[in-house]
């Protein structure tokens, strides 16, 4: 990765001796913890990971004032498994959360959960309808809000939000946090770069000036558009493009005003923060436009992750291990001593900040049940395998090949073989659907994409 900040070596000090002072008596001083998850979010669109042209520079902060991990990979381009991934430190295979529109296992450890009990605070704030409490996802929280007023569909012939805007979604988190006096542990989930793409005033134009329904341009004849894209009549592919670039900046603008409001009570500098994406999203690549679902390469599976938090860990630091949504869990509540909660073999990611290195372990990967049965992954180092039902077997060394445009599999077949045992003896037995939707669900996530 092109880093637009020069890497500094920076004394990483141990959580074992930092956290007893934070701890100490004379008040409560275990810090905040905010956890904001961007939904449908590509890396290479933000400019702490290379993006020319877009302006996120309120993530570029926080990566310049914290950890930026160069290579993190999502375990299923779809919300709501992703999701649980994250907060479980699971894959879908193992938290039994596989598609879109099916209940929580509210068994399961996660991180709302694990710190109540630990003392904090729980508030969620959610902008989709995947991660509604209809499906489990208040489980831990003391305050869940999931008010959906916007991206209306019907059902029934009764009008229904699916979504909500970043500045709705902030306006009530900041809401809630003039109230709130003691450590807390907040997840803010922005939904706008998913889907359909409505920028909202400057940030619609922000990156096409153009005339989108030019009859002159036939950039987007014979491209099958779906009609929840809300694009009729336009012409020129590059805008559909643009827009989406604009909700990328429109909610780098919102977390902004969040990180305001926390700076104004005067916690920002105390607290931890992280911010990862669940999955990303194509956009023209593999002839692939607009969705995210169908496919396992990169533009769907590569996201930002960051963490910051002033005077535990460092300023500046890129990590270009190999990392994946299903550590962030687990590296979060290593930060606050409490790594115990989610029991482990495996060292977690956050000596990779220090410097350390991890012996490299396989990550599998599966497609959403709802895109179709059958699509599954494995990962180990730079190497990807991909086994699709539609297309066979595609071998990549993403190292050499990021655009995944080479297919190895009949140059390297040493490397394939391995990787197919790897994925056959993980993939045995995996189950289909989990459950059946019911016609509210359907027409809801129809209404987002998800269903034809």
């Amino acid at each position: 990765m092109k880093a637009v900040y020069e890497r500094r070596t920076v004394f990483f000090p141990l959580i074992a001796a930092v956290l007893p002072l934070l701890l100490c008596c004379g008040g409560d001083r275990r810090p905040s913890v905010l956890l904001v998850t961007i939904d449908t979010l590509r890396a290479d669109r933000l400019g702490c990971y290379g993006a020319g042209r877009v302006k996120t520079p309120i993530l570029d902060r926080l990566a310049r004032e914290g950890v930026l991990f160069a290579d993190c990979s999502s375990v299923i381009p779809e919300t709501s498994p992703a999701h649980v991934s994250i907060l479980s430190g699971l894959l879908p295979k193992d938290h039994g959360t596989r598609q879109n529109g099916v209940a929580v296992d509210t068994s399961v450890a996660m991180l709302p959960a694990i710190l109540r009990r630990a003392g904090y605070v729980t508030a969620g704030f959610v902008s989709g309808f995947p991660l509604t409490s209809k499906f489990g996802f208040s489980t831990g929280f003391d305050l869940f809000d999931d008010h959906m007023v916007d991206g209306y569909t019907s059902h029934n012939g009764v009008i229904e939000g699916v979504e909500r805007s970043a500045e709705k979604t902030t306006d009530s988190f900041l809401f809630w946090l003039r109230k709130v006096d003691r450590p807390f542990f907040a997840w803010v989930h922005y939904f706008d770069p998913h889907s359909a793409y409505a920028p909202p005033g400057p940030f619609r134009r922000m990156y096409y000036s153009g005339d989108e329904r030019d009859l002159r341009n036939r950039s987007l004849e014979n491209i099958p558009i779906p009609s929840y894209l809300m694009l009729n009549n336009v012409t020129d592919i590059d805008y559909p493009v643009a827009l989406y670039e604009g909700e990328v900046s429109y909610t780098d603008h919102e977390l902004g005003r969040l990180l305001d409001g926390l700076a104004g009570k005067g916690i920002l500098d105390d607290m931890l923060i992280v911010v990862v994406g669940d999955h990303g999203e194509s956009l023209t690549e593999h002839d692939y436009y607009f969705g995210h679902s169908r496919f396992l390469y990169e533009q769907s599976l590569h996201v930002p992750l960051l963490f910051r938090w002033p005077g535990v860990i460092p300023e500046g630091e890129i990590v270009e291990e190999p990392v994946s949504i299903i550590d962030v869990a687990r590296a979060l509540l290593d930060l606050l001593g409490r790594g115990d909660a989610l029991p482990s073999a495996a060292p977690g990611i956050v000596p990779l900040i220090d410097g350390a290195r991890r012996a490299p372990s396989p990550l599998f990967l599966e497609r959403s049940v709802l895109a179709g049965p059958g699509m599954s992954a494995v990962r180990t180092g730079s190497w990807k395998l991909i086994h699709s039902p539609e297309s066979g077997e595609e071998l990549y060394d993403l190292a050499a090949d990021p655009a995944e445009s080479r297919n190895a599999v009949d140059t390297n077949p040493a490397r394939a073989a391995a990787l197919r045992a790897l994925l056959d003896r993980w993939s045995a037995g995996l189950p289909g659907r989990s459950d059946i939707l019911d016609e509210k669900t359907r027409e809801m996530l129809k209404g987002l994409g998800y269903l034809n």
